[in-house]
């Protein structure tokens, strides 16, 4: 049998013993070391490479504590190991954001979450990706909402206003628009901006993200 390598880290002494006493009845799981701080954590873990790591997503002991930093690090240190996030609160845009940075996934701290922390490991070990059925719902609904409401933005756009939107997508200022298209400079920022409340972006960056997932830039 292949076992799996596996760390701990976490700035809660409870935590640490209670995922060490879960993992003792996993016959596939070695628990290679535990670490309370991210320090000890970047030490060891160059020392002792493992398969997966189950990490807290916040440390208290370090500045730069935030999941997306330590993320960058580990990644850095040790690109081969699967990093599992736990996380007592976990919104849905952090944890789509560590997905898109590199996280193999991530798991609560209660009794329901830590009862199957063991299938959670193996799962990421073989490159699965693992979150619990209620954040991934949470997931899902959120991009379905926001491509729902592109959508039907996009189809309410008047072709003026599409024709912008192309423009500034393709780095034109506001007055290179309204010079290359014979109109005022007002009727140009006019016209962005409903655009812009159709597809219900924010900002230029937002819209041009907006645009290339609807494929209109």
């Amino acid at each position: 049998m292949n076992r799996i390598r596996v760390a701990v880290a976490d700035d809660h002494p409870i935590v640490l013993a209670g995922i060490r006493s879960i993992l003792l009845d996993a016959p596939d799981i070695d628990v290679l070391f535990q670490a309370d701080n991210i320090k000890l954590l970047l030490a060891k873990i160059r020392d002792e490479p493992v398969h997966v790591l189950v990490c807290d997503y916040e440390f208290e002991d370090d500045e730069n504590a935030d999941g997306l930093n330590l993320l960058r690090r580990l990644i850095q240190v040790v690109p081969d190991t699967r990093v599992l996030f736990l996380s007592s609160h976990s919104a849905t845009h952090i944890v789509s954001t560590a997905l898109a940075n590199g996280a193999a996934g991530f798991i609560g701290k209660s009794k329901t979450d830590f009862a199957v922390l063991a299938e959670a490991i193996r799962r990421v070990h073989v490159g699965e990706t693992y979150i619990p059925a209620s954040i991934a719902s949470a997931i899902l609904s959120n991009v379905f909402s926001t491509k729902s409401r592109h959508t039907a933005g996009i189809e309410a756009l008047s072709p003026r206003e599409l024709e912008v939107v192309r423009l500034i997508c393709a780095g034109n200022s506001i007055t290179e628009i309204a010079q290359r298209l014979c109109r005022s400079a007002k009727t140009i920022s006019n016209q962005k901006n409903a655009a812009m409340r159709k597809l219900a972006v924010r900002n230029d960056v937002e819209l041009a993200k907006a645009a290339r997932d609807l494929g209109i830039s």
